[in-house]
């Protein structure tokens, strides 16, 4: 029997019409609570095996409704790109799509009896959990609950390495965005070089600093195939002036470990659907800038640079710099309170202006290879960071 559900883990679609193959008609999910917040989907096919489908998003045009003012003139969300499809959910490929008149469609005749379709491939909790139960064999590692999100799910934080005298302490979050699910293979690789004990940058990058990563700031989102909020409707990346415990208790959890911890350096992981490379946004525009956090930025950009090609030089802020950082972003407000070196990463959706591959794009091994770099990059400015 041919059908299309969302009934999945991180599972997001509204079906409208599915008996018709040719003519499957769906909607864009709305984050919970009073969140405007839509764009993320993840559902299966089954029955499919040989039947020429047509999948339409009917309600695609509404993304625009809640896009970044700085955002308006860049390339749009559904423009050159594909919707990620897979039949194994580990290998992922692209399906061309179409929008007209402010529907997104595309048409697939699948070579199995099920196949995923995902705005970009979900990473899932098991994944995760999977992870930090690698992780926690190693000595260097020691793992934490900080306290639960809005749903009761459990604010993991994993430690690597021992806090000392002169050395650094720097923090890694990601996913305060769920549909940004780019940030949990990034996050993966990065954590499975730093605690590789056999390689070279990793061990010389814990004699110098220890680090506080939370790999998943969204855990509901995650789990849930949220978009941009948490269960009770915030935007966690506009929290951290003054998070609260009812409606965002990701953000406080987090917030209060780092003012006993302290931060010399940060790294707030996200996605962005309608760049095309690997964009950096630094402490430039907070009300305490100094030539020491501009030099501290540039000299980060180039070391990653330097350790991966994927992080191209010279993109410009999208839009624009504003004049003012928004303290309520967290790499702003970290930076602010820390006098620290605390910066914005934004991955692609679709794929780098530098190198493309038609078959998938932006991809989750990709994704893991730059996240293998970063212990280079934070190595290269480890020792100026305080």
């Amino acid at each position: 029997m041919f059908s299309v559900s969302a009934a999945i883990p991180n599972g997001s679609i509204d079906v409208v019409a599915a008996d018709d193959p040719s003519d499957v008609r769906l909607k864009l999910r709305v984050d919970a609570g009073d969140s405007p917040f839509l764009y993320y989907f993840h559902f299966r096919v089954a029955g499919a095996r040989g039947t020429p489908c047509r999948f339409s998003l009917l309600n695609a045009a509404e993304v625009l409704k809640t896009r970044l003012a700085s955002h308006a003139n860049l390339e749009g969300r559904w423009s050159n790109t594909g919707v990620m499809a897979s039949y194994d959910r580990r290998d992922w490929f692209r399906v061309p799509l179409t929008e007209r008149d402010g529907v997104v469609s595309w048409s697939h005749t699948p070579e199995r009896d099920h196949v995923y379709f995902a705005m970009w491939p979900p990473y899932s909790a098991e994944r995760r959990l999977d992870l930090l139960g690698e992780l926690q064999m190693s000595s260097r590692v020691r793992l934490e609950v900080l306290g639960r999100s809005v749903g009761g799910r459990d604010m993991d934080l994993v430690t690597i390495g021992e806090a000392a005298p002169g050395r650094r302490i720097c923090w890694v979050i990601a996913r305060q965005h769920p549909s940004e699910t780019m940030g949990g293979p990034l996050v993966e690789g990065f954590l499975r070089r730093l605690t590789d004990p056999d390689d070279a940058v990793s061990v010389a990058l814990l004699d110098r600093a220890v680090f506080h990563v939370v790999p998943d700031m969204n855990p509901d989102g995650s789990d849930l195939g949220l978009s941009r909020a948490n269960l009770a409707g915030a935007n966690l990346n506009r929290e951290w002036v003054s998070p609260t415990m009812e409606r965002s208790p990701e953000v406080k959890l987090v917030r209060d470990r780092m003012e006993l911890t302290g931060v010399d350096f940060c790294i707030d992981c996200h996605g962005d659907a309608q760049l095309r490379c690997n964009f950096l946004g630094g402490p430039l525009e907070i009300p305490s800038r100094s030539e020491r956090l501009k030099g501290l930025f540039n000299a980060f950009e180039r070391s990653w640079a330097a350790a991966s090609p994927d992080y191209e030089l010279g993109h410009p802020y999208p839009g624009g710099s504003p004049a003012q950082a928004d303290l309520s972003m967290a790499w702003n407000w970290i930076a602010e309170r820390f006098g620290c070196l605390s910066v914005l990463l934004e991955q692609p959706f679709k794929d780098t202006s530098w190198r493309q591959d038609a078959r998938t794009g932006w991809s989750p091994p990709r994704a893991i290879r730059f996240g293998a770099a970063l212990p280079a990059a934070i190595l290269g400015v480890v020792d100026s960071l305080r």
